[in-house]
């Protein structure tokens, strides 16, 4: 040893360690050296320091270990190196931390990260300062502490008449954000073009800069792959752009390629089609069944599959497709909720459901649901009606008409001149039984218009006592429909 010696921290060679020297840092008393070659990774970010360039040369073609990850091309000059990168592809993490169980993938970065549990005491480079009692793990945090006791300030405002300087520079920003911005400019400001957005750390600085960038996402769809690739800046973008540019489409064939705003419509309607095709096994075996002298199966609106919400109420078998409709059935049926009021103030009537209320204003108050016209025609009798005031509760109710039903006998004729509408056959039965002898006895005509099928069998049973299958009541339908005109509906 000389008196010329220094005192510098050298991490230890890689060897195995007693549990008593796990927390150590070994002091050597030895002249400053330059790092060994052997001991530097040789990483593409790390520059051996040299003196010659046949010397650098040769440290390149040392670089011999190659990683065999796919698409990785790094190279080391020692196997010891090249195992340390490798884990960085398998997660393999060996080196655990006894005190705090944290592990790493170097054994270098285990030492450092033991520090941490070590008192200040420990640290080998003091402040000089005799007021200042500071200590730290490395001689470049001691200078760039020691600036702050010589007043030394590197980090200078570059405005114009601003003399302002600053110890590190995270307070350089501070100051040129409240002093040298508007206000509520943040410390990290992007610097792109027209840009004036400001972010408080570099991290959403750098996510918001990747948004200038007119290529970073791609449309990958078949159809733009096949011209040009179709580059948008943001995920939204590109997003829109499959939704109006690609829709969902059905790939149903009885479908004819129906399009959707979105996946989730299309998934919905795809288990339609699932649906439906169970449905129809169902009806098969019921069909078959019913060969068998069994009663057929009733039908129900919307079928009998895919009904997965059943309500839980004691004594309430009710069952549905969707749980907004099961909601609304305990709503309406078992909290007796009536939200849908009449807005006539002589009236006031309540309802459960929309339609029920529909239904009320157009048979009591002649006011009826407003429907999209499909032509200028259309457009000018809606127009018409809508510019002609409606009739009024109490007036409707003092008219003489109204009150002889001539009034509903008339709005039934001119009903009669829609496609769909039809007159109740009564007591004309002919084409929905095989016997006349029952009805025989009244010559009186039933002036009921209706326009489904399910309306006219209500009624049927209801006003005249005639009960009907659902099949034979479609079926006069259809024909009565077909001698009007108008091709049959699958109700």
């Amino acid at each position: 040893m000389t008196a010329s010696s220094t005192t510098t921290v050298v991490l230890g060679k890689r060897k195995t360690h007693s549990e008593d020297d796990k927390l150590s840092i070994r002091l050597e008393s030895s002249p400053p050296a330059l790092p060994i070659a052997s001991e530097c990774d040789a990483d593409a970010s790390y520059k051996q320091p040299s003196t010659s360039t046949a010397h650098s040369s040769r440290f390149r073609r040392e670089r011999r270990f190659r990683c065999s990850h796919a698409g990785c091309l790094k190279a080391y000059s020692k196997p010891s190196r090249l195992a340390e990168h490798e884990r960085s592809h398998t997660g393999d993490r060996p080196f655990t931390c006894a005190t705090c169980d944290k592990s790493y993938l170097r054994e270098s970065h285990l030492q450092a990260h033991s520090r941490t549990h070590l008192p200040a005491s420990a640290r080998p480079f003091a402040c000089g300062d005799p007021t200042c009692e500071k200590r730290f793990w490395t001689s470049q945090h001691l200078r760039v502490h020691s600036k702050l006791h010589k007043g030394e300030n590197p980090f200078k405002c570059a405005e114009a008449l601003c003399d302002a300087s600053f110890l590190k520079h995270h307070q350089l920003r501070e100051h040129i954000c409240s002093a040298h911005a508007p206000t509520g400019t943040k410390p990290y400001r992007c610097e792109h073009a027209g840009c004036d957005k400001s972010f408080l750390t570099n991290q959403k600085l750098r996510g918001h800069t990747k948004t200038h960038d007119d290529k970073r996402y791609a449309c990958v769809h078949a159809s733009c792959l096949s011209t040009s690739p179709t580059y948008f800046p943001t995920w939204t973008a590109l997003q829109h752009h499959l939704r109006t540019a690609h829709p969902p489409v059905c790939g149903h064939p009885t479908c004819n390629s129906k399009t959707f705003k979105s996946q989730k419509g299309l998934r919905a309607h795809m288990r339609l089609h699932d649906e439906n095709a169970v449905e129809d096994l169902v009806n098969d075996e019921s069909d078959a069944d019913t060969s068998l002298g069994e009663p057929p199966l009733k039908k129900r609106r919307g079928g009998h599959v895919g009904r997965d919400w059943v309500c839980d109420v004691e004594g309430c078998e009710k069952d549905f497709k969707s749980k907004k409709a099961l909601n609304t059935h305990n709503k309406v049926i078992h909290l007796g909720r009536r939200d849908f009021v009449c807005p006539h103030e002589t009236c006031k009537k309540a309802f459960g459901y929309k339609h029920l209320l529909q239904r009320h204003l157009g048979t009591c108050h002649g006011i009826t649901a407003k429907k999209p016209a499909h032509n200028e025609d259309a457009d000018a009798e809606t127009s018409s009606s809508e510019d002609a005031p409606a009739p009024t509760n109490s007036s409707r109710l003092l008219d003489i008409d109204e009150i002889t039903g001539k009034a509903y006998v008339d709005r039934a004729r001119q009903k009669l001149s829609a496609p769909r509408t039809l007159l109740c056959p009564f007591p004309d039965l002919h084409g929905l039984t095989n016997t006349a002898e029952d009805n025989a006895h009244t010559d009186k005509r039933c002036e009921y218009v209706f326009t489904r099928s399910y309306d006219l069998r209500r009624h049927l049973r209801s006003e005249h006592g005639e009960e009907f299958r659902k099949d034979a009541v479609d079926a006069w339908v259809n024909h009565a429909r077909a001698c009007k005109g108008t091709p049959p509906v699958d109700e």
